[in-house]
């Protein structure tokens, strides 16, 4: 369930920024995003699962961070600015998470168009987030073990 952790540090961090968070398919965002500004998550994805004892989960994250305005005005490159230095607040926020082994690898880009009918600025933000924990079934194998 470490995409539930991820996801929380997320909604926590967006929220203290500023932003109304969603999450979903991004198939969804045009119609469910109601309110600017905004962060919308994309269901992160499960990429790889290593170790033995000490299970190491990586996520692919995909946000879109939006802001009122249209990407045509001359404010735009100002709110990109913002947009991506809120990127970056959000990838330290995840990157401080004690549940978090590493995060990498983060790219922001500016979209070049609206992504709802509101007209809004947007940015895409992508990373990986590999994340640890002793799993449920390696506590019941290290009980095991320590009885041999």
């Amino acid at each position: 369930m470490e995409r539930e952790s991820l996801t929380a540090v997320l909604k926590r961090a967006a929220e203290d920024l500023g932003y109304v968070f969603y999450i979903g398919s991004e198939s969804l965002l045009a119609a469910k995003v109601t309110v600017l500004p905004a962060v919308w998550l994309t269901v992160p994805v499960l990429k790889r699962v290593s170790g033995r004892r000490e299970r190491r989960d990586t996520y692919a994250v995909r946000l879109r961070l939006m802001m009122a305005g249209v990407p045509d005005d001359a404010g735009s490159r100002e709110v990109w600015r913002i947009l991506e230095d809120d990127a970056a607040a959000l990838y330290g926020a995840v990157r401080a998470c004690e549940r978090v082994r590493s995060v990498r690898g983060l790219k922001v880009s500016p979209e070049t168009k609206p992504l709802t009918p509101r007209g809004e600025t947007a940015v895409a933000a992508e990373f990986e987030a590999e994340m640890f924990y002793y799993g449920h079934e390696n506590e019941v194998y290290n009980s095991m073990m320590s009885f041999l």
